[in-house]
């Protein structure tokens, strides 16, 4: 809990985490990604709560800029090969050091990052080497609402539930 309480940015990859890792090809360049709405609101969630969502991944996708268009993310990163160096930069942009960021991850790309965070969390089905490098293993696997469940436990740590569900009351 107290490491959850000293986290002022959740950064989070893509492939693995926020889908199943899965990617189906079409003709004409055609891909899609199948995204869970738990994650989705998750991103809401930290908003309301004042904690800013990253996305950093290894590939680029247009399925990706359009999920990402529609949640209101403090940065997307996109075709990076070095996690660590978006992270670094990330930090740079808002003032905040590594220690401050919480990074879900579930592959060898992700482990540089999840060393230096001061939350490294794995999804259930991470690669061991990722699991190895977490300090918190999610019980959800990626794509079936990792994420959500690491923001619930955030709000949980800074006793946010209350405002959270008045702010969810007002919007009625």
């Amino acid at each position: 809990m107290e490491r959850l309480r000293s986290i002022r940015l959740v950064a989070v990859d893509v492939d693995g985490v926020l889908t199943d890792g899965s990617i189906v090809y079409g003709s004409d360049d055609w891909e899609a990604k199948v995204f869970h709405v738990r994650d989705g609101s998750a991103v809401h969630i930290a908003c309301d709560i004042g904690l800013p969502i990253a996305v950093i991944t290894g590939r680029t996708s247009a399925a990706v800029a359009r999920r990402f268009a529609e949640l209101p993310t403090a940065a997307l990163v996109q075709g990076c090969t070095n996690k660590l160096a978006a992270g670094e930069w990330i930090c740079a942009e808002r003032g905040l050091e590594l220690k401050e960021v919480a990074f879900i991850g579930d592959d060898l790309i992700d482990v540089p990052l999840l060393e230096r965070v001061g939350l490294a969390v794995a999804v259930a089905d991470a690669h061991p080497v990722a699991l190895d490098a977490a300090h918190w293993v999610t019980e959800t696997a990626g794509g079936r609402g990792a994420l959500r469940e690491l923001v619930d436990d955030m709000v949980e740590a800074h006793g946010a539930w209350g405002d959270l569900l008045e702010k969810m009351r007002a919007r009625e």
